[in-house]
């Protein structure tokens, strides 16, 4: 009976379905799943959605990553990116108020992105070609009235205009609105949605010891260059500009000293806007703000934040340079700009940005001594996870325990950077941050990155190391000792001051290039002097030729080659590096950072005698500074752990020199001994 069943529905079942329409298979077909998150109006994608209908009158909405400064680590308060996605990091996000979310992050970032993200956004790579651009994909959606809005405060003057022009190739209108978000985030009581509090820690002038010049000669120099090319004054948009102008260093950015304000500097006077109660009377004696009456030469003016825009409205100079974005610096924002008159506008690098990026000989020091108090703390970390039961750690606690032995410094001011901890398979990405969703816990049978570094009240202090706490495989030493021979061919290059520092990245990459592998990001950068980790003018990635910046003595800056082995592993080493005058008249480096490499995971065989006598040196180096630091510390343990990871390296030639000579040397003595037996027979 059953048997008859199956027969009888089975024939009946097919002719049916044969029978069927593509549009009747369609709806039998279960509709997908929607997503909730997508189409909630309780989180604030919906009501952003919601305000965008019922106010704006917008078929789309931009987000930026940035604040009013276009810095690039925005404080909590002011990442509308995060509020309104979830997403932690750089980007750009498109909301649409019918429906659909898109956000284009960096090519290192989009795996994480992906991970990350509800299933309410789509995430594009930013940086493929292949993929549609924010106003390709607008554009592909149903439109009502083509108006875009974004927060004109939040993006540069080109990057405004580049997306206005690309827009309206698209029939659509990019629209100034600079409040929608920032009221739906103010009005928020939930939790875990309410917007942050702005810190009140006020600013502090900066130690006189680690300054190298006043306030007023650094001015004196910018009023110089704006003669040289014709401004009568200029807008300081730039944070860290802000700090070493004003020889002033504040706490409002989360991995850099620095005060929120800006600064328009004339030939006459110098305007300060800056939030309420960040001045104290100190910092506003030592700036000499007082007696600033009408007609007063050379005067200082503090004044509220927000009226700056007003300000720049109604400025009585002719000319007024606003910088244009530069290797990092993203220049002034479209809201600065837009509010001085056309004819007054002149583009332009900020001529502080090379002023400030060439050290003088009180910031060098400054800088060399950040780096052996950050060298201490490593060192005492690194000592501790390599003694810490294997098993027993993770990413998440390692960075934990990084942060907090940081902190233990005298003269800590922070982090200058979110500190990355990747073990495994996860180092072999080379943006990876570690998550609750993503963490790994650490064995012996594979290596471990940790990036990162600290702010003290000297200086700005960035490294790399890459450690294994087993037997390393072949493979393994084989990629950290191509690391290690890339960090000493630049390390060790001497050139020209004309030769461009992109131009130069191939030396680093070389060692890598002969073992066909490369690496994603630049091979390094400039790095600031208690200011940001991350500084212009310089970039060495040969990727970008065309930025033609030259190294300058007294720049400081990283050297960061990296191995990453797809899904196995990852090896990267970085140190901060000091331009220097050689004796030849080329330019050549000198390692500040001062931490030990991993002696186990190096191939002796693998290096020349030129690397190993520069490691060699290196690790004297280590041995005669950090050491004795180690010792007045009282950290006993761990100046023995430094001098295990330092022993010196005996050179191959050396060793078949000595074997040679022992082997003459035992030779002689039994022809001696033959001579002897046969003469006495």
């Amino acid at each position: 009976m059953a048997y008859m069943t199956t027969s009888t529905i089975t024939p009946n079942t097919t002719v049916s379905m044969q029978m069927t329409s593509p549009s009747m298979l369609q709806e039998l077909t279960p509709a997908a799943p929607a997503c909730p998150e997508a189409t909630s109006i309780i989180n604030p994608l919906g009501r952003l959605r919601v305000a965008m209908k019922n106010s704006s009158y917008l078929d789309a909405f931009l987000i930026f990553y940035s604040d009013e400064h276009l810095s690039e680590e925005p404080s909590p308060d002011e990442r509308r990116l995060e509020y309104i996605s979830g997403w932690d990091g750089p980007g750009t996000a498109a909301v649409l108020a019918a429906g659909g979310a898109a956000i284009w992050v960096p090519a290192a970032e989009v795996r994480r992105a992906k991970m990350t993200l509800s299933c309410a956004w789509l995430v594009l790579d930013g940086d493929d070609p292949s993929q549609p651009t924010i106003a390709e994909w607008i554009g592909g959606t149903a439109i009502r009235n083509g108006r875009v809005g974004a927060d004109v405060r939040l993006t540069s003057f080109g990057e405004w205009q580049s997306l206005s022009t690309s827009l309206q190739r698209e029939n659509l209108q990019l629209v100034p609105q600079s409040t929608l978000v920032d009221q739906l985030w103010n009005q928020e009581t939930d939790p875990m949605w309410k917007r942050p509090q702005f810190t009140r820690v006020v600013a502090m002038s900066h130690n006189p010891e680690y300054i190298g010049m006043t306030w007023r000669e650094k001015l004196t120099a910018v009023r110089n260059e704006l003669q040289a090319v014709g401004a009568d004054a200029m807008i300081v948009t730039a944070l860290d500009e802000v700090a070493w102008l004003l020889n002033i260093r504040g706490k409002d950015l989360p991995y850099a000293p620095l005060l929120k304000a800006f600064v328009i500097v004339s030939h006459r006077d110098v305007r300060i806007y800056v939030p309420p109660g960040k001045l104290m009377m100190p910092e506003r004696d030592a700036l000499a703000a007082y007696n600033c009456y009408p007609n007063v030469i050379n005067c200082t003016s503090v004044k509220d934040y927000e009226t700056v825009y007003s300000d720049l409205r109604k400025a009585p100079e002719l000319k007024i340079l606003i910088p244009t974005g530069g290797t990092f610096q993203r220049g002034a924002s479209a809201a600065v700009t837009q509010a001085i008159m056309a004819s007054k506008r002149m583009f332009q690098p900020s001529p502080i940005i090379y002023l400030k990026a060439q050290k003088n000989s009180a910031e060098i020091k400054g800088m060399k001594k950040a780096h052996l108090r950050d060298a201490v703390a490593m060192c005492t970390v690194l000592n501790y996870l390599e003694k810490k039961g294997k098993g027993s750690l993770d990413e998440l606690l390692v960075g934990e325990k990084i942060d907090a032995t940081r902190a233990t410094q005298a003269g800590y001011r922070g982090l200058s950077m979110r500190t990355r901890v990747a073990y495994g398979p996860n180092g072999a990405e080379p943006e990876y941050r570690a998550t609750n969703a993503t963490n790994r816990r650490i064995f012996t049978n594979s290596t471990l990155i940790i990036q990162s570094g600290g702010q003290y009240e000297e200086g700005t202090t960035v490294v790399t190391r890459t450690l294994h706490y087993g037997t390393p495989s072949r493979d393994e030493r084989r990629a950290y000792t191509t690391v290690l021979r890339a960090l000493a061919a630049f390390a060790m290059l001497q050139t020209p001051a004309t030769l461009p520092a992109a131009h130069a990245d191939p030396v680093a990459r070389a060692p890598l290039w002969a073992s066909r592998q490369d690496y994603l990001l630049p091979t390094g950068h400039g790095v600031g002097a208690a200011l940001n980790r991350r500084e212009d003018p310089v970039v060495i990635d040969y990727r970008q030729d065309t930025n033609l910046h030259t190294f300058r003595e007294g720049y400081f800056v990283t050297n960061e080659p990296a191995w990453h082995e797809a899904r196995k592993f990852g090896v990267k080493l970085s140190n901060v590096l000091e331009v220097i005058q050689r004796s030849s008249g080329y330019l050549g480096f000198k390692e500040t950072t001062l931490l030990p490499y991993e002696p186990k995971l190096i191939d002796k065989n693998m290096l020349t005698d030129y690397e190993i006598n520069w490691l060699n040196a290196y690790n004297k180096r280590i041995r005669d500074t950090i050491g004795p630091e180690l010792t007045a510390q009282g950290l006993t343990d761990v100046y023995y752990w430094v001098m295990n990871k330092t022993v010196e390296i005996e050179l191959p030639s050396k060793t078949k020199k000595q074997a040679n000579s022992a082997f003459i040397k035992h030779t002689t003595i039994a022809m001696i001994c033959i001579s002897v037996a046969l003469t006495i027979l």
